[in-house]
């Protein structure tokens, strides 16, 4: 999916989800939430998908989940998806260099080693890889120093308009949940260093989604850090999730053709989503 598919796509959602504009790139495209507002007063689940280029069938997944109505029976929560977090990205990779200004055009190819082939590209346009710049243990496991297509942290802690916007959006939403969509691994990260009643808590959740997927719950902590996962653990304080979709013997990028299977491993993720925010509110009384 690129931007043009996405801004369309969004044209045809049902009447009881709502469009609205969070932020915008660098580069201008709009960061979009779909959100389902049952009462103001309610707490939210926000999903997130394509904050890595390559990894924008995550977007395609989170559309699926939503027009397919996974989520038409839930009543005690508002819903919000993000549905595509670095847009910049994702049309890059999607192949088209050509609709960036021309001096950054020749930025973009020389952090690609010169290469007109994009289709690996992971970072926003540049060369800030957005889930290692959240305000999260920031600059703890250092991948790359330099404006890159992966892994450069940034020169500060929230210092790209991607991650700006997705911080801000979501502490205004009231979250109970988090979940991130990535690929690729069939993995499930929740840890970032909780403790006590949190940490077990966030397990619970964890544990219903590997469950639910047949996914593996994998501890990355100690190589973890600057993720919007590991963000709204140690800053809100909620249980969040980074879900990395696809077998590890697919290719990156995924294409389409296994966007089905994928789906048919995550279709339990309303109910998921339901235990998880009873979990929250037995949390909450104690």
């Amino acid at each position: 999916m690129n931007y043009n598919e996405l801004t369309a796509n969004l044209k045809l959602l049902g009447k009881e989800y709502k469009v609205k504009v969070i932020g915008q790139t660098a580069f201008k495209r709009k960061i979009f939430a779909v959100e389902r507002i049952l009462d103001k007063s309610f707490f939210t689940a926000i999903f997130v998908a394509g904050m890595h280029a390559r990894e924008n069938i995550s977007c395609d997944m989170l559309f699926k989940m939503i027009n397919d109505g996974l989520f038409d029976e839930i009543k005690d929560f508002n819903l919000s998806f993000v549905v595509m977090a670095n847009p910049d990205g994702v049309d890059l990779q999607q192949g088209n260099l050509k609709s960036f200004p021309r001096s950054q055009q020749k930025k973009l190819l020389k952090m690609n080693n010169n290469s007109l082939d994009f289709s690996m590209w992971k970072a926003n346009t540049k060369g800030v890889d957005i889930n290692n710049n959240f305000d999260a243990n920031f600059g703890t496991n250092v991948n790359s120093t330099t404006a890159s297509s992966h892994g450069f942290i940034g020169k500060r802690a929230e210092s790209e308009k991607e991650t700006q916007a997705l911080v801000r959006y979501t502490k205004k939403i009231k979250p109970f949940l988090s979940v991130s969509y990535h690929t690729k691994g069939e993995e499930i990260y929740f840890n970032f260093f909780q403790k006590g009643k949190q940490l077990l808590r966030d397990e619970k959740i964890a544990k219903r989604f590997e469950k639910s997927t047949g996914y593996k719950i994998k501890n990355v902590e100690k190589s973890s850090s600057g993720g919007y996962k590991d963000w709204c653990v140690q800053k809100l304080k909620i249980p969040a999730l980074t879900i990395e979709l696809g077998s590890d013997s697919l290719s990156h990028p995924i294409g389409t053709e296994h966007l089905q299977e994928i789906f048919d491993r995550n279709k339990s993720v309303a109910s998921d989503t339901q235990f998880a925010y009873n979990e929250f509110v037995r949390f909450l009384k104690g």
